[in-house]
This record gives C-alpha cells, sequence and structure tokens, in this order.
C-alpha cells in the first residue's frame, strides 16, 4: 500500500509538472521571423505584419502561471514576456527612434498580469530581480543597442541555466556593448546601475567580468563607464550602421 501512495504522489507530481511546462514554439517562429541572427529587430517588417505581434501576445496572454513554479520555471517565463512585451511597446508607437520616445515608457502598465496591468519595470524589480540571478541583465531587452541583443530562441526552464551563461558570454564580450583590455575597461552603464546584484558573490565588477571575459582584466584596471545608446534596436538601422557608434 505504501509502495502504491509513493507511486501515485510520484505520477500526480509528474503529471503536474507536465502540466505546467509551456512551448513557446509560436514565439520562436515569430522570433526567427522578424529577429536577424546578430539579434536586431525588424520592426519596420513587424509594423507592417502586426497580426503576427498580435498572434503571439494572444498566446502569452492564454497561457497559465502558477505560484509554486521553480525559479527556471518563472526566469524563463518573465523574460519571454519583458522582451515580447517590449516589442509589442514599440510597435504600439511606432514609428519612433527609441524607447524613451514613449512617455513613461518603462513604467507605463500595458502587461496583463492575472487581473492587472503591470509595467516593463515591475516585471525586472518585482518578479525577475527577486529570482537573484544577475544573469537577467545580459537578457532582457529593453529595445535599445545598449541591451543585451535579444535572442531569437525563447528561454526554456530545462535549459535557461545554460542560455543565460551564453548570454552573459555574449553581452560582455560584444565590442559594441564593452570595450574590453588588460589594463582598461570601457563596460556598459548595465554594470554600474546594478552592480549590487553582480558583486553579491563577487569582490570587485572585475571578478565577475573575468569570469566570462576573453581578455584576462588586470585587478587595478581602469574602469570607466559608457554612455547608453538608448537608439532602436532596429535591424534597418543595424544594417546601415546607424546609432552603432559607442558614445
Amino acid at each position: 500500500m505504501k509502495k502504491i501512495i509513493i507511486l501515485s504522489v510520484f505520477l500526480l507530481s509528474q503529471i503536474n509538472a507536465f502540466s505546467q511546462y509551456i512551448n513557446y514554439q509560436f514565439y520562436e517562429d515569430f522570433l526567427t521571423k522578424y529577429v536577424s541572427e546578430e539579434g536586431y529587430v525588424d520592426y519596420d517588417a513587424i509594423y507592417e505584419n502586426h497580426t503576427d505581434l498580435k498572434q503571439v501576445i494572444d498566446r502569452f496572454e492564454k497561457l497559465e502561471t502558477y505560484s509554486n513554479w521553480s525559479k527556471n520555471q518563472e526566469l524563463s517565463h518573465w523574460i519571454n514576456i519583458y522582451n515580447v512585451y517590449s516589442i509589442k511597446l514599440i510597435i504600439d508607437n511606432f514609428p519612433i527612434n527609441s524607447i524613451r520616445d514613449v512617455s513613461q515608457s518603462f513604467d507605463l502598465r500595458f502587461i496583463p498580469v492575472k487581473n492587472q496591468l503591470v509595467s516593463l519595470n515591475y516585471i525586472e524589480k518585482e518578479i525577475l530581480s527577486k529570482t537573484l540571478d544577475e544573469r537577467i541583465h545580459f537578457a532582457i531587452n529593453c529595445a535599445s543597442i545598449s541591451c543585451p541583443n535579444i535572442n531569437r530562441v525563447p528561454f526554456y526552464a530545462d535549459t535557461i541555466d545554460d542560455q543565460l551563461e551564453v548570454a552573459a558570454k555574449k553581452f560582455i564580450n560584444n565590442t559594441t556593448k564593452n570595450d574590453i583590455s588588460r589594463k582598461e575597461v570601457k563596460l556598459s552603464k548595465i554594470f554600474d546601475w546594478f552592480a549590487a546584484d553582480f558583486l553579491k558573490n563577487n569582490a570587485t565588477v572585475i571578478d565577475y567580468i573575468n569570469k566570462y571575459s576573453d581578455t584576462r582584466i588586470k585587478e587595478n584596471a581602469e574602469i570607466q563607464y559608457l554612455e547608453y545608446n538608448w537608439s532602436l534596436n532596429s535591424q534597418v538601422k543595424f544594417a546601415t550602421k546607424e546609432f552603432l557608434a559607442l558614445k
């Protein structure tokens, strides 16, 4: 009898886990169509074919979220939500040159969660930041040149740890985001704004970056922070090399 009960509990847990699995293939199809391999977004094409985005948003809004999700389930889902709604915010106000052209862009409550509307900042600070995983800063895309490039593959709970490691390495070694040498580093403002997140388990920001950097930075290297480029991460602008120069 005891074995039957244990087996029943195990089967119920497996069924529950399976029922909570989210297949983001519909989102991947959208990203593959409208995001370049370099991670830039074809907003012009999305605007012209706005029903494609509407269908993706409709699918996201029908997805169930659960209070007993694991950390990886929360991370994957809410990073995907943040990124797709950043795109929606741009398209809802298109044509614009920057997400900052939208009034209160990051505090605008336009994302339906349960029975309320929340903002991009809410998702970042009240949901994602509470997972205590600093790598979210290399995964969420705020529709700007200096932001991490958007991933063409959605984040999934069973692969997200590897995906976040790849995202961290890509961002840190991307010369349009950071300029790294052994004795001097010019870093993204992300490492300044969210320094506390990177210092949780590291003595210095350089210690953290050295985990991923292709160039080993000296501990006494001089640090400067680059001006953040809020220009739209548009595939069209990328193709013409517009707005890409670091300031």
